[in-house]
C-alpha cells in the first residue's frame, strides 16, 4: 500500500538503495514482477476510496480481480463484493457476470471414428437440432433416483452417483470445467429436508460460494438457464439460510 508513495518521493533513493525494486526486495522480500504488479492495482484504486479500504483491510489482493473493471460510479459495488469474497470467487463472478451475447456456438467433442461418421451425416438432417434436443430431454428424465424426505442431511449414494454423473465430475455451472467439489441443494435442504436429484447440482468451489451469496437469479432451473444477478434477493427465505453457509465455510 506504501509504494507508490515511496516510489513517488524516491524515499528508496534517500536509504540508499539503487531502485524501489532493490528497496521492496530487500526490506519486503518482494520481487520485481510483485512491485509492478502493487504498483499497476494501486494507480487504478488511487481515486476509488472504497476499494482502497478494502485493500487496506485485506490487502490489494483481494482487489486486484476487479481493480481495472471498476469505474468510480461502480467502486462501491465491487468493493462490497471484494469484501464478502474471496479472491478466486470473486475472479470467477467478474469472469460470469458479464452479459454474453446470444448467439450459435461451435461445440467440439471427441467421437469414435465410427460415431463420428454417423454424427456428420446426422447432422445433416433438417430436423436435426430438433431431434438433438429432444434426445437430451429423454436423456434427463431417463430413470432416477427417487427424491428421500430426511432430516439427516448426509446425500444418499445413489442420488451423489447420478448428480455426479451427469457432468462426469465437473461443475456444472455453465462454461466451467473445473472439477465439482460440492453437492450443491439448488432448493436448500435446510428448508425442504429434501435430497432430490433435481435439485442437487455438482458445484466447484468458486461457484458453490457463488450460489451461497444469492447470485444465481434462477438456480432451480437446468444450469445452463442460470443468470447471475448483482445482488441477492433478501425477501427469498433462502437468504438467511445462505448466510449462515458463509459463516460456517469461514470458521
Amino acid at each position: 500500500m506504501l509504494l507508490p508513495e515511496i516510489a513517488k518521493q524516491e524515499i528508496w533513493r534517500a536509504k540508499g538503495f539503487g531502485s524501489i525494486y532493490e528497496y521492496a526486495a530487500k526490506l519486503a522480500g518482494m520481487t520485481h514482477d510483485k512491485v509492478n504488479e502493487c504498483l499497476r492495482i494501486m494507480k487504478h484504486i488511487e481515486d476509488k476510496p472504497e476499494l482502497l479500504k478494502v485493500a487496506e483491510e485485506k490487502g490489494l489482493g483481494a482487489v486486484k480481480p476487479v481493480a481495472t473493471i471498476a469505474t468510480q460510479e461502480t467502486a462501491g459495488f465491487w468493493a462490497e463484493k471484494a469484501r464478502i469474497m474471496s479472491k478466486n470467487t470473486l475472479e470467477v463472478y467478474t469472469r460470469d457476470v458479464r452479459p454474453r451475447k446470444e448467439q450459435e456456438q461451435e461445440v467440439k467433442v471427441k467421437l469414435n471414428p465410427k460415431l463420428a461418421k454417423r454424427f456428420e451425416e446426422f447432422k445433416k438432417r433438417a430436423d436435426f437440432e430438433s431431434l438433438l434436443e429432444k434426445l437430451m430431454d429423454d436423456v434427463e428424465t431417463e430413470s432416477k433416483p427417487e427424491p428421500v424426505k430426511t432430516d439427516a442431511p448426509y446425500i444418499p449414494s445413489e442420488i451423489k452417483k447420478h448428480v455426479i454423473n451427469k457432468t462426469n465430475g465437473l461443475c456444472a455451472h455453465p462454461g466451467c470445467n473445473k472439477p465439482a467439489v460440492n453437492f450443491h441443494h439448488t432448493k436448500r435442504f435446510s428448508l425442504d429436508k429434501e435430497h432430490d436429484p433435481d435439485a442437487i447440482v455438482p458445484l466447484c468451489k468458486a461457484h458453490h460460494d457463488i450460489a451461497h451469496h444469492g447470485l444465481i437469479e434462477n438456480e432451480e432451473k437446468q444450469p445452463y438457464e442460470w443468470i447471475l444477478r448483482t445482488e441477492p434477493d433478501k425477501t427469498n427465505p433462502k437468504y438467511e439460510i445462505d448466510k449462515m453457509v458463509r459463516k460456517y465455510s469461514l470458521c
